[in-house]
């Protein structure tokens, strides 16, 4: 064989294996939500991300594209590590494969947008644990009447009677929903030595420390109660899962605790049942009236009560404003985001895929 003829097959070769690596790099942008800007602004987490990307990748940031050039450099990214799109930049995501969202329930987001594109959406239970924690410690706080308490001291008053606490020994506690979250809590409240009972969609289960009930079947676990932790999404199937049939059959001691979505339990029949002292307490995170701007000194509007109900005016209920997935693990966690993107780059299929009939 000629010297040329094994140089133009070597030529061929190398051209075809370049082009083939041009070709499968794959364009990723991160755009953070606003309160991880700060944090994805700092070299030293770019960096991080750099490193565990896979290398086959053209990775942006997104506070590094300049105005001018962002309508083309977004029209042409297939991946987004990101929050949601805004819709009036839908028509510039014309090549999207994936979107893997920082959030878990996504019922705000457009389904049909990622049907007519057949881009997958992926959401994120990174923070289950955080969640699970914060639910955990609303639950403390809520049997020990903690709230109240605190503020019986600070008006120089010493009576323990008046806000009696309970212990969580030997309850029965029934999670609605029975995911990452739910089985983190489970673990958390085995020194207590709980019966456990799930409402979930189907009686799969793995863990045989605990029975499970289907929706159709929810009254019955209802009854049992003593604490019902909710981690419901947000679907058409599950609103207003807790409502006055619901209402009706639980214990009086019942305690609730909230860190699903608001619109899960009714509005009207939880207030009116904990106004009228029908069950114990609750402890809420999720509701059902949100300011347009939160999280910053900007909130609009201000004052914006979480409900139009006034559950701030009962002293049976502890509230906080939407924020057991925030803490420093959170800001810092950002591995399996990341390596969710890395198997749908490398042609494998991610987790948490969203069905999109479902939204869930």
């Amino acid at each position: 064989m000629s010297f040329s003829i094994i140089y133009f097959s070597m030529y061929y070769l190398i051209y075809f294996y370049i082009n083939l690596i041009i070709t499968t790099i794959m364009k990723v942008l991160i755009k953070p939500r606003a309160e991880l800007e700060f944090l994805f602004s700092k070299e030293r987490t770019k960096t991080g991300i750099r490193q565990l990307i896979e290398p086959n990748t053209d990775l942006i940031f997104y506070d590094e594209i300049k105005n001018e050039g962002r309508e083309y450099i977004i029209n042409e990214i297939e991946v987004l590590i990101g929050p949601k799109i805004d819709e009036t930049e839908f028509n510039l995501y014309k090549n999207l494969k994936m979107h893997q969202t920082f959030a878990t329930g996504l019922e705000d987001y457009n389904f049909d947008f990622y049907k007519n594109k057949n881009a997958l959406l992926c959401n994120s239970h990174t923070h289950s644990k955080i969640i699970a924690e914060y639910g955990f410690a609303l639950l403390l706080s809520i049997a020990k009447n903690l709230n109240t308490n605190d503020q019986l001291l600070r008006e120089g008053n010493w009576d323990y009677t008046q806000y009696p606490a309970i212990t969580l020994f030997g309850k029965t506690i029934l999670f609605l929903g029975y995911g990452n979250i739910a089985i983190i809590f489970k673990e958390m409240c085995k020194p207590f030595e709980m019966n456990y009972i799930a409402v979930k969609r189907t009686r799969q289960c793995d863990d045989p420390d605990i029975e499970i009930f289907t929706p159709e079947e929810k009254l019955a676990a209802i009854r049992q109660a003593d604490i019902i932790i909710n981690t419901l999404p947000l679907t058409k199937k599950t609103i207003n899962f807790l409502d006055k049939v619901e209402f009706d059959v639980m214990k009086p001691s019942v305690i609730i605790v909230n860190v699903g979505r608001g619109v899960t339990i009714n509005e009207e029949k939880l207030y009116t049942a904990l106004k009228d002292k029908r069950i114990r307490g609750a402890a809420i995170d999720v509701w059902y009236n949100y300011p347009e701007v939160r999280g910053s000194e900007k909130q609009e509007p201000l004052p914006c009560y979480p409900s139009k109900f006034p559950f701030h005016e009962l002293k049976n209920v502890i509230m906080t404003a939407h924020r057991a997935w925030q803490s420093d693990a959170l800001l810092t966690d950002l591995r399996p985001f990341l390596d969710n993107v890395n198997r749908f780059i490398r042609g494998e299929k991610p987790f948490n895929i969203i069905n999109l009939e479902e939204g869930y």
